[in-house]
């Protein structure tokens, strides 16, 4: 990271105070104040910015300082240079007075990019269309969600908006379906504006969501923008999350480079400097005792500064005299007249303290209102606070003459689009201290209360957030309003969740409880249940779980409450369990525990499992898609939420490998559905149940599959569990009875699915079984090399470190094979070293399944680069383990590959090992193919060729080879057909002794790996066997099948 510091820089002299009756200092303050800060700040800031014409890469700049040293006008400093190359410049602001609210920050500066958008729907409809279009195509539903968090995006859009769309989604959900959003929004605003800069103002007072979210929009590799964040650095210590995402935006740098600016007071020199500037005038020891004066003053501080200097031209201390034509003071009196405020709060409290009583109430409301606020709230609240009622066109021209007025004595700025914003938060801090902290408390209250009243429903919705954070001010609640006030905290709290925001649900549940009554659990037994299960939720999805544990224990001991009730709370508890303490087994058990107490009883006993397992298996009939078609929709809230306890208990059996309490449960969710109707987890139950039937019928599972999708399109929600049906069907399924390569675009879909709906989870497994299904499919390596550093990396972002693990191995496999590692038999490279690796899955969830992933590839890549003698080891110690645990695609490789190692030490040992176990292999895969598995038609042959040519059968392997090469190839895996055209080459090398055949199986091999991509392969075949022709292979040779 680059670092630079300014300790002079004066990049914020702007007056904040220039005063109506002395302009000519003012507007000659402002053209040499820039030109000291193009000096000695904002050049470096123009430096920075990226030609996008010309780069894909973005540009990160934090700038640090304490409050006032100039940290906003240095950003704003390249608004110049964005406004020639034709870009965009966009800025938002986080607010102290408002840090419980969701993505403020975030919002305030979508609230200006729409306002841009508006504007460019004024001045040019064609381009606004095709902008408007691309953002409701590519955003697609989440258009609905962003727009109820920036209700002004619902005009930009220009269609109807319904609320609480995410209601129906889990915490997980709604949060990941809000980034998806987000980032869908900004990569279609940075392909219509080449040159964007957003600016994000006082990031010390951010949330770590917020920070997370801009995190994922600046690492966004469709995304290329120019982002500065401020940050007072008085605030930000080491701790803060602010300085943890610069740290890894330093040590994991992307696309996109990082620079950090640290602006400081300016020095006694640097003071002196600026007075002879805006003064015009000649060094002098007036001056210069002028200059120190104001130091002494101020401390250096810039805002702090300029306020002092506005003080003095006000107080008549500074004046131009029109007869000299020149400026003068007088240095005693202004040392007499002038005391030194501790801070420039106390400077713009007393020039407050000397407006019109209308404006010092205006300043008083607005300041309650936020870093920013539009005229309608003002109109809507001012009338009320002041008591007093009058004509609206009177009160609305008042307002407005106030709002000038404070605009031109440089308390407020205008944003556009009737908003408006403070100059400075010091100005705000000191429009908020009028009052006393308690007199001030009960007017937030008042105003709160107000806005309650006076808005309509739609609007309450919009400053819902704002709204509760001033009525909850007061310390204590008058008993008229308690009902109302908690029934808002419900609401904020709700709100909070569904944008995933969970500390700010936390602060809003707690004082919604504070509110409730000693006998909560008798006379407000609906709000009570809902807060506290909104806040175990919460607690939970932040991992407090001594505060998860406090309020869950308070609602499982309410024996007036139903277990339906309570389910909420042992949902959280079996999920803290399985997932975060990583006990699937007990999670499990407690999964049929609280199944018993809903009505829905399994065994506990292991046997007794075994026993239901096979009659539920044998009682479980395939229904027809008619069936399917005239299935009501479940209704039943103990049944839907048993079911959804339930497929989660499937994932639990699944984990600790309880095949009897998986199929046991599965079947019973099948079962249900068939009975009771269609609940959102039915699609996903017949997938999982699609993979039980598929052991012993290719077909019948598939069925089962086809059913879940049927399923899909008949639940209302469908949508919620697409994703995951769509992994467990197009990798667990349908590659034994469909061919691989039809797979892979459908788990793509699946990938977009989650991704759109916030299911990151299942969206990222899609992809991990995009890549592993690829290479078995033998898809090209240089685009797939591509897909696999794009997804291992989005892995990381998303922090699925548990499918990140297994996912490694598939990577590394792929770009060894395209040269991407020293050693080509060690998994180490790019994607992983294999030492570091398995030092990391040590105590990784997915330990076992990562280590399977990695002696598998590495069997495989043995192989593919001649140490067979390894692959066969891998081979016995392995077995068929892995496809016990997991019968994917994956199994399929991993056993021919097995089977190649194996017949080859058996055929150069005879050791009865590597024979017994080389013609399992062989026995296996003629069993797939006799049930249906497509994929593996080729295996067959070119293992019966390896045991023709292990039992001496020159002839049968002499016809099998090619049989194998021209299956492999004609299905498109010309990745096997280049093995076994290297085999076939091997054998009639150095088994039958014909050169010149072998040298043009051996070519015929070099061709199929470059097809494949894989030219180092390909090349060191070349260099091993060029003896065996006479000239290098054409580029035009025609493949022997």
């Amino acid at each position: 990271m680059d670092q630079y510091e300014y300790d002079d820089d004066v990049s914020s002299l702007r007056s904040p105070f220039s005063s109506p009756s002395s302009p000519p200092l003012w507007h000659s303050i402002i053209p040499p104040a820039e030109e000291l800060a193009r000096r000695r700040g904002s050049k470096k800031i123009a430096e920075l910015f990226p030609d996008f014409s010309i780069t894909n890469s973005s540009e990160v700049v934090f700038i640090s300082g304490e409050s006032g040293t100039g940290k906003t006008a240095l950003a704003e400093s390249i608004k110049g240079v964005v406004g020639r190359r034709g870009g965009l410049y966009i800025s938002g602001k986080f607010d102290l007075q408002n840090l419980r609210e969701p993505y403020y920050g975030i919002i305030s500066l979508f609230r200006q990019l729409c306002g841009e958008i508006l504007e460019l729907r004024r001045t040019n409809k064609d381009r606004y269309q095709e902008l408007r279009n691309s953002i409701i195509s590519e955003v697609g539903d989440e258009i609905l969600l962003l727009a109820n968090v920036v209700p002004v995006l619902e005009e930009v859009i220009e269609i109807p908006v319904v609320m609480d769309v995410v209601a129906d989604h889990g915490n997980k959900e709604a949060k990941e379906r809000l980034k998806y959003g987000f980032l869908q929004f900004f990569r279609v605003i940075s392909r219509y504006f080449d040159h964007l800069v957003i600016v994000i103002d006082d990031l010390q007072w951010t949330d770590a969501l917020s920070i997370e979210l801009l995190d994922g929009i600046i690492s966004d590799v469709y995304i290329r923008i120019m982002f500065i964040g401020t940050y007072r650095s008085n605030e930000v210590d080491e701790a803060h999350y602010l300085s943890k995402t610069i740290r890894d935006m330093q040590d994991n740098r992307g696309d996109f480079e990082v620079t950090e600016l640290s602006l400081g007071n300016l020095d006694k020199t640097i003071c002196e400097e600026i007075l002879l500037e805006l003064l015009s005038v000649d060094a002098s020891a007036a001056a210069s005792r002028l200059a120190g004066i104001c130091y002494k003053r101020t401390a250096g501080n810039a805002f702090h500064l300029l306020a002092y200097l506005a003080m003095l031209q006000e107080e008549n201390l500074l004046e131009f005299n029109l007869g000299l034509f020149k400026w003068t003071w007088d240095c005693d009196q202004i040392e007499e007249k002038t005391a030194a405020a501790s801070n420039v709060v106390e400077l713009i409290l007393t020039k407050i303290s000397k407006q019109p009583q209308e404006m010092k109430n205006l300043l008083r409301l607005v300041s309650c209102l936020g870093a920013s606020f539009d005229r309608d709230t003002v109109l809507c609240a001012f009338p009320h606070m002041r008591d007093v009622n009058g004509d609206v066109t009177e009160l609305e021209n008042e307002v407005d003459d106030l709002i000038s007025l404070a605009i031109l004595e440089t308390f407020l700025e205008s944003q556009g689009d009737s908003r408006y914003c403070w100059v400075h938060d010091s100005v705000q801090a000191a429009a908020l201290q009028q009052l006393g902290e308690a007199e001030m408390n009960a007017y937030k209250f008042k105003l709160g209360k107000v806005l309650f009243q006076s808005l309509d429903e739609r609007d309450v919705e919009s400053n819902l957030f704002e709204i509760v954070n001033l009525k909850t001010s007061a310390e204590e609640c008058p008993e008229a309003d308690r009902s109302t006030l908690l029934n808002l905290c419900l609401r904020a709290a709700k709100k909070a969740t569904e944008y995933a925001c969970f500390d700010s649900c936390v602060s809003y549940a707690e004082k919604g409880i504070s509110l409730l009554p000693p006998d909560k659990w008798s006379h407000e037994r609906e709000v009570s249940l809902e807060l506290f299960s909104l806040i175990v939720e919460a607690y939970f999805s932040i991992a407090d779980i001594d505060k998860m544990k406090v309020y869950g224990d308070e609602v499982l001991q309410q024996s007036k409450l139903t277990e339906l009730e309570k389910v909420r709370v042992h949902s959280c508890n079996i999920s803290l369990v399985g997932g975060i303490m990583n006990k699937p087994r007990e999670a499990l058990d407690m999964s049929i525990s609280v199944l018993r107490k809903l009505g829905c009883k399994f065994p506990r006993n292991k046997l007794l499992q075994a026993r239901l397992a096979l009659s539920s298996l044998a009682a479980t009939k395939l229904p027809t898609e008619k069936d399917i078609a005239d299935l009501p929709i479940m209704d039943d809230e103990t049944r839907k939420a048993c079911m959804e306890i339930m497929v989660n208990a499937a994932t639990y059996s699944h984990h600790c490998n309880n095949v009897f309490a998986f199929i046991m449960i599965t079947a019973r969710m099948v079962r249900w559905t068939m009975q009771y109707g269609v609940d959102v987890y039915s699609a996903p139950a017949f997938a999982i149940f699609g993979i039980v039937k598929n052991s012993s019928s290719y077909k019948i599972g598939a069925q089962y599959a086809d059913r879940g999708f049927q399923l899909l399109d008949i639940c209302t929600v469908g949508k919620r569990t697409e994703s995951r049906v769509t992994y467990i069907s197009w990798f667990m399924i349908y590659p034994f009875s469909k061919p691989i390569h039809s797979t892979l675009n459908n788990l793509l879909r699946g990938y977009k699915a989650g991704m759109e709906i916030g299911d990151v989870e299942s969206a990222m497994w899609n992809v991990s079984m995009y890549i592993c299904s690829s290479i078995v499919a033998g898809k090209a390596l240089k685009p797939l090399a591509v897909d696999c550093i794009t997804y291992i990396e989005q892995m990381k972002t998303l922090k699925q470190d548990y499918i990140l693990h297994q996912t490694l191995p598939f990577a590394q496999g792929v770009l060894n094979m395209l040269g991407d590692a020293e050693d080509p038999l060690s998994l180490s490279g790019s994607a992983m070293v294999e030492e570091d690796y398995l030092v990391m899955i040590e105590s990784s969830e997915a330990r076992v399944m990562s280590f399977l992933h990695l002696q598998i590839f590495k069997s495989v890549i043995c192989n593919f680069f001649g140490d067979f003698e390894q692959g066969a080891k891998l081979a016995l110690e392995r077995g068929d383990e892995y496809e016990k645990k997991n019968g994917s695609p994956l199994a399929m490789m991993d056993t021919l590959h097995q089977g190649i190692s194996l017949y080859t030490m058996a055929r150069r040992t005879k050791e009865k090992k590597y024979i017994k176990a080389a013609k399992k292999v062989k026995k296996k895969v003629a069993t797939w193919v006799k049930k249906g598995n497509i994929n593996a038609l080729h295996y067959v042959p070119l293992l019966e060729a390896e045991d023709a040519a292990l039992e001496g059968k020159s002839d049968s392997a002499t016809k099998l080879y090619p049989r194998a090469i021209s299956s492999a190839a004609r299905s498109g895996f010309q990745h096997n057909a280049a093995l076994a055209s290297e085999r076939f080459a091997e054998y009639l090398l150095r088994d039958l002794k014909e050169n010149d055949r072998a040298g043009q199986y051996f070519q015929d091999s070099i061709q199929y790996y470059e097809g494949w991509g894989s030219d180092l392969k390909a090349e060191m075949l070349r260099k091993k066997y060029a003896h065996l022709w006479t000239d290098e292979v054409p580029q035009d040779i025609t493949v022997n099948s």
